[in-house]
């Protein structure tokens, strides 16, 4: 190559070179520039693609994030507080929302690229940044539109209420604990710290139940008080006291309870008055002293009695008794307290064992355990001086040997006394030589039923206390024997010009002596200090001053 041609290659390899770099250092230049007011490619921002973006764009696009921002608040639902509800949403409008210092965060991230480098950035390789954009908000904002929920001033929402004693439950004969129940109004003042804690951490939903910000019941289904005031109650209400009243059975249980005790002003309650009556109406039906029965005889006959023998309840005392055992919940057996002596057991009832003492026939029928064990006359009070033996229903007092019976004008010794009214009682009488017949009309006792002394043993082997004694007269004309011999005699003289002879026995036997007995019953047979009948054959007696205390103050 000559000369000149290697000038000339050399010359146009310069210009060649410089135009190259001229380009070269162009493209450069411009991407330089381009990259001092951008983002490199591949560069995020909190999950944004800032890509070829300007600083200013990337606030532009963070900020604008917010304005779809929504916190949801749930709670109680105020109608349902047992569910959950959406109660309210805020919005960054709602509290004048916004980030704080975007601006400043992306321009610390942006001053961290070198434009001058922007050649070596690989374009398939991200590069995040990231930082916490602050919020604020506008609080009394916040608090105004929390306090306008219906939560918070709803006229649905519901407060909570306390636990308490149902009424009384019948078919369960019980009080219940019902449970307290919870309550859905809000109290914003203890929500609100939760829900601008999730407004700076750009929740999107916050449930406020753990916050306290629910107003509790008071009282709770555990409540040591109220659990004790109900089992004071249901104690009251499970008591059963199942009573044998002198013979009739019954039970003081839920009938009686449901209606006696109640819960007033907070405290369980017994009407006692309403206790003090029931036993009042007890003794009224149940008590057999004074009562009448009728009483079928040997002879076939009913004769009406009255019960002057048997315990006779005190409704005071056994209303108090009553009251306690229903206070501490008892569940027991029951005879209601006797005004008389403890030491009999008397319930008006006849049973299988009794002694059946005719005084219009003067006979006396003993029965035991089901059999007619004996017969006998006897001899009762005398008619004529007006100490007539009462008839009724009695039952002994108990039995003695070897006894004295004293009165005003006598004095006698007995083997076998064994008293059942008073004064009145059964005993052997060996002054007398017969027994039966009208004696008892004019040359009777002093009121007391006078037995054969061996007959009068076999009875006391048998008799203990409380074993029935029923004295009756036939009403007049009533007598089944009358009837008997009369129909016997009229048969014996019919025809025989005789035909007034039936007559003339009936009135010999029942007629006139009927009557006296009849009138006789109220006469003056004696009375006790206290007024209590006695008979004079027992007025008094020698050996021991309890004997004597039971003859005076026993009904018997």
């Amino acid at each position: 190559m000559s000369k000149k041609k290697l000038i000339i290659f050399i010359l146009i390899s310069i210009l060649a070179v410089a135009v190259a770099g001229s380009v070269i250092g162009t493209f450069y230049f411009r991407g330089v520039s381009r990259y001092k007011e951008r983002f490199f490619k591949g560069t995020r921002i909190n999950g944004i693609d800032c890509s070829e973006l300007s600083p200013e764009d990337v606030c532009s696009i963070l900020d604008a994030q917010i304005s779809d921002y929504v916190l949801e608040v749930c709670g109680r639902d105020p109608k349902s507080p047992q569910e959950v509800a959406v109660l309210g949403r805020i919005t960054p409008k709602d509290v004048a929302l916004c980030r704080k210092d975007t601006a400043r965060f992306v321009e610390q991230i942006f001053q961290r690229q070198n434009p001058y480098e922007w050649y070596k950035v690989d374009e398939e390789e991200w590069r995040d940044y990231t930082f916490r954009q602050e919020i604020s908000f506008e609080s009394e904002m916040l608090k105004a539109f929390v306090d306008s929920w219906e939560a918070c001033v709803g006229n649905t929402a519901v407060e909570p209420q306390d636990a308490y004693l149902s009424e009384y439950l019948p078919e369960e004969n019980a009080y219940r604990v019902i449970p307290d129940t919870i309550g859905s109004k809000m109290d914003s003042h203890k929500a609100l710290p939760a829900i601008e804690k999730a407004l700076y951490s750009m929740e999107n939903q916050v449930d406020i139940e753990c916050t306290g910000c629910y107003n509790s019941a008071k009282i709770k289904a555990d409540d040591e008080a109220l659990n004790a005031l109900a089992d004071q109650l249901n104690s009251m209400l499970g008591a059963t006291i199942h009573y044998n009243w002198y013979g009739t059975e019954f039970t003081v249980g839920r009938e009686q309870l449901g209606e006696w005790v109640s819960l007033q002003e907070g405290e369980p309650v017994l009407d006692e008055e309403a206790v003090v009556a029931f036993v009042k109406e007890a003794k009224k039906q149940y008590d057999p002293y004074g009562h009448s029965y009728l009483f079928r005889t040997s002879l076939g006959a009913e004769v009406k009695l009255k019960v002057k023998s048997g315990w006779v309840s005190d409704p005071e005392k056994e209303a108090q008794e009553l009251i306690a055992l229903i206070k501490e919940g008892a569940v027991t057996e029951r005879r209601p307290v006797s005004s008389t002596q403890d030491y009999v057991f008397f319930d008006g009832t006849i049973g299988d064992s009794y002694a059946e003492v005719d005084l219009t026939n003067q006979h006396m029928y003993f029965y035991y355990q089901g059999e007619l064990f004996l017969e006998t006359d006897f001899v009762s009070g005398d008619v004529a001086t007006g100490h007539a033996t009462p008839e009724g229903i009695y039952a002994v007092t108990y039995k003695q040997k070897n006894r004295v019976l004293r009165g005003p004008d006598y004095e006698s010794f007995v083997y076998f006394w064994m008293p059942f009214y008073g004064g009145y009682g059964m005993h052997d009488a060996t002054w007398r030589r017969t027994f039966g017949g009208s004696i008892y009309l004019e040359n009777g006792s002093h009121g007391c039923v006078n037995l054969p002394k061996k007959i009068a043993e076999k009875i006391y082997g048998c008799v203990e206390t409380g074993f029935p004694v029923i004295c009756y007269y036939y009403p007049q004309g009533k007598n089944p024997k009358d009837r008997v011999v009369a129909e016997a005699a009229g048969s014996a003289v019919t025809g025989d010009g005789q035909g007034n002879a039936g007559q003339v026995i009936n009135e010999s036997l029942a007629g006139n002596a009927g009557q006296a007995v009849n009138e006789g019953l109220a006469g003056n047979a004696g009375t006790a200090e206290n007024g209590d009948p006695i008979g004079s054959d027992g007025q008094t007696e020698e050996g021991g001053d309890q004997t004597e205390e039971n003859e005076i103050r026993g009904r018997w």
